[in-house]
Protein backbone atom coordinates (compact mmCIF):
# COMPACT_ATOMS: atom_id res chain seq x y z
CA UNK A 1 0.00 0.00 0.00
CA UNK A 2 2.32 3.04 -1.05
CA UNK A 3 -0.82 5.53 -1.33
CA UNK A 4 -0.79 8.36 1.77
CA UNK A 5 -3.50 7.99 4.74
CA UNK A 6 -4.68 11.71 2.68
CA UNK A 7 -5.09 9.71 -0.62
CA UNK A 8 -6.92 7.25 0.82
CA UNK A 9 -9.56 9.19 2.09
CA UNK A 10 -11.08 9.89 -0.99
CA UNK A 11 -13.50 7.91 -2.63
CA UNK A 12 -15.47 5.41 0.08
CA UNK A 13 -18.63 4.56 -1.57
CA UNK A 14 -21.74 4.02 1.50
CA UNK A 15 -23.33 1.00 2.26
CA UNK A 16 -26.11 0.73 0.15
CA UNK A 17 -23.09 1.07 -2.90
CA UNK A 18 -23.21 -0.67 -6.33
CA UNK A 19 -21.18 -2.80 -4.66
CA UNK A 20 -24.33 -4.72 -3.00
CA UNK A 21 -25.47 -6.92 -5.93
CA UNK A 22 -26.95 -10.44 -5.79
CA UNK A 23 -27.71 -11.92 -9.49
CA UNK A 24 -25.50 -13.98 -11.96
CA UNK A 25 -26.13 -11.49 -14.64
CA UNK A 26 -24.79 -8.25 -15.50
CA UNK A 27 -26.28 -5.07 -14.65
CA UNK A 28 -28.00 -2.72 -17.13
CA UNK A 29 -25.21 -0.16 -16.67
CA UNK A 30 -22.30 -3.13 -16.90
CA UNK A 31 -19.07 -1.75 -18.37
CA UNK A 32 -18.44 -2.22 -22.10
CA UNK A 33 -14.98 -4.22 -22.49
CA UNK A 34 -12.25 -4.76 -25.07
CA UNK A 35 -11.87 -7.63 -27.73
CA UNK A 36 -10.45 -10.39 -26.09
CA UNK A 37 -7.72 -10.41 -28.61
CA UNK A 38 -7.18 -6.70 -28.64
CA UNK A 39 -6.06 -4.15 -25.99
CA UNK A 40 -4.48 -6.59 -24.12
CA UNK A 41 -1.13 -4.63 -22.90
CA UNK A 42 -1.32 -5.53 -18.92
CA UNK A 43 1.55 -3.73 -18.83
CA UNK A 44 -0.13 -0.60 -20.31
CA UNK A 45 -3.24 -1.26 -17.98
CA UNK A 46 -0.96 -0.81 -14.53
CA UNK A 47 0.55 2.41 -15.83
CA UNK A 48 -1.06 5.99 -14.53
CA UNK A 49 -0.02 8.90 -16.21
CA UNK A 50 1.93 11.76 -14.82
CA UNK A 51 0.62 13.97 -12.71
CA UNK A 52 -2.95 12.19 -13.02
CA UNK A 53 -5.25 13.07 -10.15
CA UNK A 54 -6.03 9.38 -8.27
CA UNK A 55 -9.31 8.54 -6.39
CA UNK A 56 -9.21 5.53 -4.22
CA UNK A 57 -10.66 3.39 -6.86
CA UNK A 58 -7.86 4.79 -9.12
CA UNK A 59 -7.43 7.55 -11.75
CA UNK A 60 -10.56 8.82 -12.38
CA UNK A 61 -9.26 8.45 -16.56
CA UNK A 62 -8.90 4.74 -16.18
CA UNK A 63 -12.32 3.84 -14.66
CA UNK A 64 -13.75 6.39 -17.48
CA UNK A 65 -12.13 4.59 -19.97
CA UNK A 66 -12.66 1.05 -18.71
CA UNK A 67 -16.37 2.05 -18.32
CA UNK A 68 -16.12 3.70 -21.96
CA UNK A 69 -14.65 0.31 -24.04
CA UNK A 70 -17.00 -0.92 -26.67
CA UNK A 71 -18.34 -4.31 -25.92
CA UNK A 72 -16.73 -7.33 -28.31
CA UNK A 73 -19.03 -9.19 -30.99
CA UNK A 74 -17.04 -12.12 -30.08
CA UNK A 75 -17.86 -11.54 -26.52
CA UNK A 76 -21.40 -10.70 -26.44
CA UNK A 77 -21.80 -13.97 -28.69
CA UNK A 78 -19.78 -16.06 -26.61
CA UNK A 79 -22.16 -15.03 -23.86
CA UNK A 80 -25.16 -15.63 -25.46
CA UNK A 81 -24.22 -19.07 -26.43
CA UNK A 82 -23.27 -19.59 -22.64
CA UNK A 83 -26.79 -18.24 -21.54
CA UNK A 84 -28.61 -20.84 -23.98
CA UNK A 85 -26.56 -23.80 -22.86
CA UNK A 86 -27.25 -23.10 -19.88
CA UNK A 87 -31.02 -23.13 -19.97
CA UNK A 88 -30.82 -25.95 -21.96
CA UNK A 89 -28.86 -28.23 -19.69
CA UNK A 90 -30.95 -27.42 -16.81
CA UNK A 91 -34.10 -28.32 -19.38
CA UNK A 92 -32.21 -31.43 -19.83
CA UNK A 93 -31.61 -32.09 -15.76
CA UNK A 94 -35.40 -31.94 -15.75
CA UNK A 95 -36.51 -34.57 -18.40
CA UNK A 96 -33.49 -36.80 -18.39
CA UNK A 97 -32.94 -37.89 -15.11
CA UNK A 98 -36.03 -38.56 -14.19
CA UNK A 99 -36.46 -40.77 -17.45
CA UNK A 100 -33.09 -42.42 -17.06
CA UNK A 101 -33.36 -43.44 -12.87
CA UNK A 102 -36.97 -44.70 -13.88
CA UNK A 103 -35.85 -47.02 -16.77
CA UNK A 104 -32.87 -48.50 -15.06
CA UNK A 105 -35.23 -49.29 -11.81
CA UNK A 106 -37.34 -51.20 -13.74
CA UNK A 107 -34.92 -53.48 -14.79
CA UNK A 108 -33.68 -53.89 -10.99
CA UNK A 109 -30.00 -52.00 -11.88
CA UNK A 110 -30.02 -49.67 -9.21
CA UNK A 111 -26.18 -49.22 -9.14
CA UNK A 112 -26.86 -47.79 -12.91
CA UNK A 113 -29.34 -45.66 -12.58
CA UNK A 114 -27.39 -43.94 -9.81
CA UNK A 115 -24.06 -43.97 -12.11
CA UNK A 116 -25.95 -42.70 -15.01
CA UNK A 117 -28.67 -40.14 -12.87
CA UNK A 118 -25.47 -38.58 -11.59
CA UNK A 119 -23.70 -38.14 -14.62
CA UNK A 120 -26.15 -35.88 -16.00
CA UNK A 121 -25.78 -34.07 -12.68
CA UNK A 122 -22.16 -33.87 -13.18
CA UNK A 123 -22.62 -32.71 -16.47
CA UNK A 124 -24.99 -29.45 -15.23
CA UNK A 125 -22.94 -28.86 -12.69
CA UNK A 126 -19.57 -28.70 -15.08
CA UNK A 127 -21.72 -26.47 -17.39
CA UNK A 128 -22.95 -23.96 -14.38
CA UNK A 129 -19.38 -23.80 -13.06
CA UNK A 130 -17.21 -23.30 -15.98
CA UNK A 131 -19.80 -20.74 -17.64
CA UNK A 132 -19.45 -18.51 -14.37
CA UNK A 133 -15.71 -19.67 -14.36
CA UNK A 134 -15.87 -17.88 -18.25
CA UNK A 135 -17.67 -15.12 -17.00
CA UNK A 136 -15.19 -14.40 -14.52
CA UNK A 137 -12.00 -14.89 -16.91
CA UNK A 138 -14.07 -12.57 -19.53
CA UNK A 139 -13.99 -9.60 -17.00
CA UNK A 140 -10.72 -10.37 -14.64
CA UNK A 141 -10.62 -6.33 -13.48
CA UNK A 142 -10.22 -7.37 -9.85
CA UNK A 143 -6.90 -9.98 -10.53
CA UNK A 144 -5.90 -9.86 -6.37
CA UNK A 145 -9.75 -11.26 -5.72
CA UNK A 146 -10.85 -12.59 -8.65
CA UNK A 147 -8.21 -15.83 -8.18
CA UNK A 148 -9.18 -16.98 -5.08
CA UNK A 149 -12.89 -16.35 -6.36
CA UNK A 150 -12.42 -19.36 -9.30
CA UNK A 151 -10.51 -21.43 -6.91
CA UNK A 152 -13.22 -21.69 -4.37
CA UNK A 153 -15.94 -21.85 -7.37
CA UNK A 154 -13.50 -24.97 -9.03
CA UNK A 155 -14.38 -26.66 -5.80
CA UNK A 156 -18.11 -27.48 -6.94
CA UNK A 157 -16.75 -29.22 -10.27
CA UNK A 158 -14.49 -31.33 -8.59
CA UNK A 159 -16.29 -32.28 -5.79
CA UNK A 160 -18.73 -33.68 -8.01
CA UNK A 161 -16.62 -35.25 -10.51
CA UNK A 162 -14.72 -36.95 -7.75
CA UNK A 163 -18.31 -38.20 -6.26
CA UNK A 164 -19.22 -39.64 -9.42
CA UNK A 165 -15.73 -41.10 -9.71
CA UNK A 166 -16.35 -43.05 -6.07
CA UNK A 167 -19.68 -44.23 -7.55
CA UNK A 168 -18.13 -45.51 -10.97
CA UNK A 169 -14.71 -46.80 -9.36
CA UNK A 170 -16.26 -47.67 -5.50
CA UNK A 171 -12.48 -49.89 -5.02
CA UNK A 172 -10.55 -46.88 -5.93
CA UNK A 173 -12.76 -44.51 -3.78
CA UNK A 174 -10.12 -44.14 -0.91
CA UNK A 175 -7.80 -42.48 -3.16
CA UNK A 176 -10.49 -40.11 -4.96
CA UNK A 177 -11.71 -39.39 -2.23
CA UNK A 178 -8.53 -38.04 -0.47
CA UNK A 179 -8.02 -35.69 -3.29
CA UNK A 180 -11.44 -34.23 -2.84
CA UNK A 181 -10.62 -33.84 0.56
CA UNK A 182 -7.21 -31.96 -0.25
CA UNK A 183 -8.75 -29.84 -2.59
CA UNK A 184 -10.88 -28.82 0.34
CA UNK A 185 -8.23 -27.68 2.41
CA UNK A 186 -6.76 -25.34 -0.30
CA UNK A 187 -10.53 -24.05 -0.58
CA UNK A 188 -10.70 -23.20 3.15
CA UNK A 189 -7.51 -21.23 2.58
CA UNK A 190 -8.04 -19.68 -0.69
CA UNK A 191 -11.57 -18.25 1.53
CA UNK A 192 -8.90 -16.77 4.08
CA UNK A 193 -6.89 -14.84 1.50
CA UNK A 194 -9.71 -13.53 -0.43
CA UNK A 195 -11.74 -12.32 2.90
CA UNK A 196 -7.86 -10.00 3.33
CA UNK A 197 -7.92 -8.71 -0.01
CA UNK A 198 -11.29 -7.77 -0.09
CA UNK A 199 -10.39 -5.74 2.50
CA UNK A 200 -8.12 -4.08 0.73
CA UNK A 201 -4.81 -6.75 1.41
CA UNK A 202 -3.25 -7.42 4.40
CA UNK A 203 -1.82 -3.83 5.33
CA UNK A 204 -5.33 -2.77 5.24
CA UNK A 205 -6.35 -5.81 7.43
CA UNK A 206 -3.94 -5.09 9.98
CA UNK A 207 -4.25 -0.83 10.01
CA UNK A 208 -8.07 -2.22 10.70
CA UNK A 209 -7.77 -4.77 13.42
CA UNK A 210 -5.66 -2.05 15.18
CA UNK A 211 -8.01 0.46 14.57
CA UNK A 212 -10.33 -1.46 16.57
CA UNK A 213 -8.03 -2.53 19.06
CA UNK A 214 -7.61 1.58 20.14
CA UNK A 215 -11.30 2.07 19.35
CA UNK A 216 -12.92 -0.50 21.79
CA UNK A 217 -10.09 -2.52 24.20
CA UNK A 218 -12.79 -4.69 25.51
CA UNK A 219 -14.33 -5.55 22.13
CA UNK A 220 -10.41 -6.41 20.88
CA UNK A 221 -9.58 -8.68 23.69
CA UNK A 222 -12.83 -10.60 23.33
CA UNK A 223 -11.95 -11.28 19.94
CA UNK A 224 -8.25 -12.04 20.68
CA UNK A 225 -9.38 -14.40 23.44
CA UNK A 226 -10.32 -18.07 23.50
CA UNK A 227 -12.46 -18.74 26.04
CA UNK A 228 -11.88 -20.75 28.98
CA UNK A 229 -11.07 -24.20 27.68
CA UNK A 230 -9.04 -23.02 25.08
CA UNK A 231 -7.21 -20.58 26.83
CA UNK A 232 -4.96 -23.41 28.52
CA UNK A 233 -3.92 -24.01 25.18
CA UNK A 234 -3.73 -21.08 23.20
CA UNK A 235 -2.37 -17.64 24.18
CA UNK A 236 -4.87 -14.46 23.35
CA UNK A 237 -3.99 -12.96 19.82
CA UNK A 238 -3.22 -9.37 19.91
CA UNK A 239 -4.96 -7.63 17.21
CA UNK A 240 -2.93 -6.63 14.60
CA UNK A 241 -0.08 -8.51 12.63
CA UNK A 242 -0.35 -11.30 15.12
CA UNK A 243 -4.40 -11.95 14.61
CA UNK A 244 -3.58 -12.05 11.29
CA UNK A 245 -0.61 -14.01 10.99
CA UNK A 246 -2.18 -16.89 13.79
CA UNK A 247 -5.26 -17.27 11.65
CA UNK A 248 -2.87 -18.11 8.24
CA UNK A 249 -0.78 -19.85 10.74
CA UNK A 250 -4.12 -22.02 11.35
CA UNK A 251 -5.58 -22.55 8.03
CA UNK A 252 -2.19 -23.55 6.02
CA UNK A 253 -1.18 -26.15 8.46
CA UNK A 254 -4.41 -27.90 7.65
CA UNK A 255 -3.18 -27.56 4.08
CA UNK A 256 0.33 -29.08 4.86
CA UNK A 257 -1.28 -31.78 7.89
CA UNK A 258 -4.12 -32.80 4.36
CA UNK A 259 -1.15 -33.10 2.00
CA UNK A 260 0.83 -35.24 4.43
CA UNK A 261 -2.33 -37.14 5.25
CA UNK A 262 -2.99 -37.62 1.72
CA UNK A 263 0.47 -39.26 0.97
CA UNK A 264 0.04 -41.75 3.87
CA UNK A 265 -3.27 -42.67 2.96
CA UNK A 266 -2.17 -43.91 -0.52
CA UNK A 267 0.86 -45.45 0.71
CA UNK A 268 -0.95 -47.12 4.21
CA UNK A 269 -3.65 -48.27 1.34
CA UNK A 270 -1.17 -49.71 -1.06
CA UNK A 271 0.57 -51.61 1.91
CA UNK A 272 -2.67 -53.03 3.00
CA UNK A 273 -2.12 -50.98 6.95
CA UNK A 274 -4.77 -48.38 6.13
CA UNK A 275 -8.10 -49.62 7.37
CA UNK A 276 -10.94 -47.65 6.59
CA UNK A 277 -13.22 -47.32 9.12
CA UNK A 278 -11.65 -49.73 11.50
CA UNK A 279 -10.17 -48.40 14.86
CA UNK A 280 -7.29 -50.92 15.48
CA UNK A 281 -4.43 -50.09 16.92
CA UNK A 282 -2.35 -52.34 13.81
CA UNK A 283 -4.12 -49.92 11.19
CA UNK A 284 -3.24 -46.47 10.22
CA UNK A 285 -7.11 -45.09 9.81
CA UNK A 286 -7.63 -44.14 13.07
CA UNK A 287 -4.30 -42.39 13.92
CA UNK A 288 -5.26 -40.20 10.52
CA UNK A 289 -8.30 -39.71 11.17
CA UNK A 290 -7.57 -38.25 14.71
CA UNK A 291 -4.88 -35.93 13.98
CA UNK A 292 -6.63 -34.83 10.84
CA UNK A 293 -9.63 -34.21 12.79
CA UNK A 294 -7.61 -31.95 15.19
CA UNK A 295 -6.18 -30.09 11.92
CA UNK A 296 -9.40 -29.54 10.47
CA UNK A 297 -11.40 -27.83 13.83
CA UNK A 298 -8.37 -25.85 14.19
CA UNK A 299 -8.63 -24.28 10.37
CA UNK A 300 -11.99 -24.20 10.88
CA UNK A 301 -11.63 -22.13 14.19
CA UNK A 302 -8.84 -19.50 12.70
CA UNK A 303 -11.63 -19.30 9.74
CA UNK A 304 -14.36 -18.02 11.54
CA UNK A 305 -12.15 -16.06 14.18
CA UNK A 306 -11.19 -13.65 10.98
CA UNK A 307 -14.12 -14.38 9.65
CA UNK A 308 -16.72 -12.84 12.50
CA UNK A 309 -13.04 -10.02 13.68
CA UNK A 310 -14.12 -8.36 9.89
CA UNK A 311 -17.56 -9.52 9.35
CA UNK A 312 -18.82 -5.79 10.05
CA UNK A 313 -16.12 -4.41 7.81
CA UNK A 314 -17.32 -6.88 5.01
CA UNK A 315 -20.76 -5.09 4.71
CA UNK A 316 -19.41 -1.38 5.52
CA UNK A 317 -18.16 0.96 3.50
CA UNK A 318 -18.85 -1.63 0.97
CA UNK A 319 -21.04 -4.79 1.22
CA UNK A 320 -19.42 -7.98 0.06
CA UNK A 321 -22.29 -10.49 1.03
CA UNK A 322 -20.03 -12.29 3.50
CA UNK A 323 -22.11 -14.06 4.73
CA UNK A 324 -23.82 -15.84 1.59
CA UNK A 325 -20.00 -16.41 0.43
CA UNK A 326 -18.88 -18.13 3.76
CA UNK A 327 -22.11 -20.43 3.48
CA UNK A 328 -21.40 -21.22 -0.11
CA UNK A 329 -17.92 -22.45 1.02
CA UNK A 330 -18.63 -25.02 3.36
CA UNK A 331 -21.78 -27.41 2.62
CA UNK A 332 -23.19 -30.16 4.30
CA UNK A 333 -22.60 -33.76 3.15
CA UNK A 334 -29.98 -44.48 7.50
CA UNK A 335 -30.33 -47.76 7.20
CA UNK A 336 -27.93 -49.50 5.19
CA UNK A 337 -28.18 -52.92 3.71
CA UNK A 338 -26.29 -55.01 1.00
CA UNK A 339 -27.65 -54.27 -2.47
CA UNK A 340 -26.65 -56.40 -5.47
CA UNK A 341 -22.91 -57.15 -5.76
CA UNK A 342 -22.37 -54.07 -3.12
CA UNK A 343 -21.85 -54.31 0.85
CA UNK A 344 -23.93 -52.39 3.35
CA UNK A 345 -20.80 -50.03 3.62
CA UNK A 346 -20.08 -49.72 -0.28
CA UNK A 347 -24.07 -48.45 -0.23
CA UNK A 348 -23.67 -45.94 2.96
CA UNK A 349 -20.40 -44.24 0.76
CA UNK A 350 -22.54 -44.15 -2.78
CA UNK A 351 -24.89 -42.80 -0.79
CA UNK A 352 -22.91 -39.88 0.08
CA UNK A 353 -21.46 -39.63 -2.95
CA UNK A 354 -24.74 -39.19 -4.93
CA UNK A 355 -26.04 -37.00 -2.18
CA UNK A 356 -22.68 -34.76 -3.36
CA UNK A 357 -23.48 -34.77 -7.04
CA UNK A 358 -26.87 -33.58 -5.66
CA UNK A 359 -25.92 -30.42 -3.42
CA UNK A 360 -23.02 -29.68 -6.22
CA UNK A 361 -26.05 -28.57 -8.63
CA UNK A 362 -27.68 -26.58 -5.96
CA UNK A 363 -24.32 -25.08 -4.70
CA UNK A 364 -23.00 -24.36 -8.52
CA UNK A 365 -26.50 -22.60 -8.70
CA UNK A 366 -25.72 -20.83 -5.52
CA UNK A 367 -22.37 -19.51 -6.38
CA UNK A 368 -23.97 -17.58 -9.44
CA UNK A 369 -25.25 -15.32 -7.11
CA UNK A 370 -22.61 -15.02 -4.20
CA UNK A 371 -19.50 -15.39 -6.59
CA UNK A 372 -21.10 -13.38 -9.31
CA UNK A 373 -18.82 -11.50 -11.54
CA UNK A 374 -20.35 -8.83 -11.59
CA UNK A 375 -19.06 -6.68 -8.16
CA UNK A 376 -15.76 -6.59 -9.48
CA UNK A 377 -16.72 -4.58 -12.64
CA UNK A 378 -15.24 -1.24 -13.66
CA UNK A 379 -18.90 0.29 -13.55
CA UNK A 380 -19.33 -0.78 -10.17
CA UNK A 381 -16.87 1.05 -9.02
CA UNK A 382 -17.99 3.98 -10.88
CA UNK A 383 -20.79 3.50 -9.20
CA UNK A 384 -19.21 3.15 -5.70
CA UNK A 385 -17.07 6.17 -6.52
CA UNK A 386 -20.59 8.68 -7.64
CA UNK A 387 -22.87 7.58 -4.11
CA UNK A 388 -18.86 8.67 -2.08
CA UNK A 389 -18.46 11.40 -3.63
CA UNK A 390 -22.79 12.36 -3.06
CA UNK A 391 -22.43 11.17 0.77
CA UNK A 392 -19.46 13.70 1.59
CA UNK A 393 -21.26 16.62 -0.20
CA UNK A 394 -23.93 15.80 2.18
CA UNK A 395 -21.93 15.18 5.33
CA UNK A 396 -20.41 18.74 4.90
CA UNK A 397 -23.36 19.97 5.62
CA UNK A 398 -24.19 17.95 8.76
CA UNK A 399 -21.42 17.77 11.08
CA UNK A 400 -23.21 16.11 14.35
CA UNK A 401 -20.77 12.96 15.01
CA UNK A 402 -21.83 10.67 17.54
CA UNK A 403 -19.53 7.45 18.45
CA UNK A 404 -20.78 5.25 15.80
CA UNK A 405 -20.11 7.82 12.96
CA UNK A 406 -16.79 8.81 14.25
CA UNK A 407 -15.83 5.04 14.11
CA UNK A 408 -17.71 4.67 10.76
CA UNK A 409 -15.30 7.74 9.41
CA UNK A 410 -11.92 6.22 11.09
CA UNK A 411 -12.65 3.14 9.18
CA UNK A 412 -13.32 4.79 6.27
CA UNK A 413 -10.41 6.65 5.76
CA UNK A 414 -8.55 3.81 6.13
CA UNK A 415 -10.05 1.12 4.23
CA UNK A 416 -8.85 1.07 0.34
CA UNK A 417 -10.61 -1.76 -1.73
CA UNK A 418 -8.94 -4.08 -4.01
CA UNK A 419 -7.22 -2.58 -6.99
CA UNK A 420 -9.29 -2.54 -10.54
CA UNK A 421 -8.11 -2.47 -13.63
CA UNK A 422 -8.96 -0.41 -16.66
CA UNK A 423 -8.73 -3.32 -19.19
CA UNK A 424 -9.03 -6.62 -18.05
CA UNK A 425 -6.56 -9.35 -17.85
CA UNK A 426 -6.18 -11.15 -20.90
CA UNK A 427 -7.81 -15.15 -20.64
CA UNK A 428 -4.42 -16.71 -20.34
CA UNK A 429 -3.09 -14.29 -17.77
CA UNK A 430 -6.25 -14.55 -15.96
CA UNK A 431 -5.67 -18.41 -16.56
CA UNK A 432 -2.30 -18.31 -14.88
CA UNK A 433 -2.79 -16.29 -11.66
CA UNK A 434 -5.98 -18.33 -10.68
CA UNK A 435 -4.00 -21.52 -10.93
CA UNK A 436 -0.90 -21.00 -9.58
CA UNK A 437 -0.69 -20.56 -5.37
CA UNK A 438 2.30 -19.06 -5.39
CA UNK A 439 1.20 -16.76 -2.30
CA UNK A 440 -0.12 -19.54 -0.28
CA UNK A 441 3.13 -21.67 -0.85
CA UNK A 442 5.06 -18.31 0.39
CA UNK A 443 3.47 -18.00 3.07
CA UNK A 444 3.76 -21.51 4.44
CA UNK A 445 7.18 -21.50 3.68
CA UNK A 446 7.44 -18.09 5.60
CA UNK A 447 5.18 -19.54 8.28
CA UNK A 448 7.25 -23.20 8.85
CA UNK A 449 8.86 -21.42 11.86
CA UNK A 450 5.96 -20.51 13.75
CA UNK A 451 4.13 -17.14 13.97
CA UNK A 452 6.30 -15.37 16.43
CA UNK A 453 9.09 -15.53 13.93
CA UNK A 454 7.18 -14.23 11.13
CA UNK A 455 5.85 -10.92 13.27
CA UNK A 456 9.76 -10.70 13.63
CA UNK A 457 10.48 -11.08 10.18
CA UNK A 458 7.11 -8.89 9.07
CA UNK A 459 9.38 -5.90 8.34
CA UNK A 460 11.28 -7.48 5.39
CA UNK A 461 10.13 -7.81 1.73
CA UNK A 462 8.03 -10.54 0.69
CA UNK A 463 4.73 -12.76 1.29
CA UNK A 464 4.63 -10.63 4.78
CA UNK A 465 5.40 -7.05 4.25
CA UNK A 466 3.90 -4.72 6.96
CA UNK A 467 6.29 -2.07 6.59
CA UNK A 468 4.47 0.76 6.46
CA UNK A 469 1.93 -0.56 9.56
CA UNK A 470 4.59 -1.23 11.92
CA UNK A 471 6.44 2.02 11.10
CA UNK A 472 3.26 4.09 11.88
CA UNK A 473 2.28 1.83 15.38
CA UNK A 474 6.17 2.81 16.16
CA UNK A 475 5.00 6.89 15.79
CA UNK A 476 1.95 6.30 17.68
CA UNK A 477 3.54 5.15 20.55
Amino acid sequence: MTNSTEERKSGMPPPNSAFSMGGPNAPDSEPEDPDPMENNDLTSSLLRPSGEAETLFGSSSQIAAAVSNPHSSLRLLARKIGNLLLTITLLTMIVVIPVVTVRQVRKHKIEIAASQSAAVLVAGTLVLSVRLVYLHFMHWYMPSVQKYVVRIIWMVPIYSIQSWLSLEFRNSRIYIDAVRDLYEAFVIASFVYYLIELLGGQDELVRTLRLKARNDPATAAHLGDHGYFLNHVLEPWELGVEFMLQCKHGVLQYVVAKTVATVLTFVCQWLDIYGEGEFRWNVTYPYLAFLLNISVMYALYCLVKLFYAVKDDLRYPIDWHPLGKFLCVKGAHGIIVDAGNWTGEQVANGLIDYCVCIEMVGFAIAHSYTFTYTEYLPSTVRQAVDDYQQSLQEQQHDEEDNNDSNHATNRSASYRPPDTLPTPMRFRDALISSTLPSETIRDIRRLRNGVEQAVGDASNPGSISLQDVLASELDQN
